[in-house]
């Protein structure tokens, strides 16, 4: 790898390690929204493997949003992001198992739409005082949370806490 390269990798690295939790969930939704893109775009040119390639990019980016709930602090909110974040998740399957656009499709325009919330939240709470900044969804990176995300974003995972029951506590079993 160049210098360069290596240079650009060590910001993203820093870049997604200082980030604050609303920029980092609106990456992800900017990732997942760009991965389904590409992957409709190679499926309707016929490319299997980078459509699947592109759409399990997206799904995993939507499991780590799902991940990052705080189900504790959310409350309802949480709760209902849990359940769209799920159906998101599934309908992203059944679009690369299908090879029909049409569940990815709905999925992006979902997402858009919840980008737009966040930045919406973004914009409101730059001008507050940390102290009195407005009430946000509890989602987001948690110490020791968030691996995929910042391996997604080109950063490197942050530690994992060395308690595996503590470690299954932020987590929601996919599997059933």
């Amino acid at each position: 790898m160049s210098a360069y390269g290596k240079y650009q990798n060590a910001y993203k690295r820093a870049s997604v390690n200082t980030m604050d939790q609303n920029k980092l969930i609106v990456m992800l939704y900017d990732g997942a929204i760009k991965n389904i893109t590409f992957g409709v775009e190679q499926m309707r040119l016929g490319n299997v493997e980078k459509t699947h390639t592109h759409l399990v990019k997206s799904k995993n980016i939507v499991a780590e949003l799902m991940a990052s709930l705080n189900m504790d602090k959310g409350g309802e909110v949480a709760k209902n992001l849990r359940s769209l974040y799920s159906y998101m998740f599934g309908q992203l399957i059944e679009s690369n198992m299908s090879k029909n656009p049409e569940p990815a499709l709905l999925v992006r325009k979902l997402l858009m739409e919840l980008r737009e919330a966040w930045v919406a939240i973004g914009k409101k709470s730059a001008g507050v005082q940390p102290a009195a900044a407005t009430p946000q969804p509890s989602m987001g990176p948690q110490p020791g949370m968030a691996p995929r995300a910042a391996a997604a974003l080109g950063g490197s995972p942050r530690p994992q806490p060395s308690n595996p029951a503590q470690a299954g506590e932020r987590r929601i079993n996919l599997r059933g």
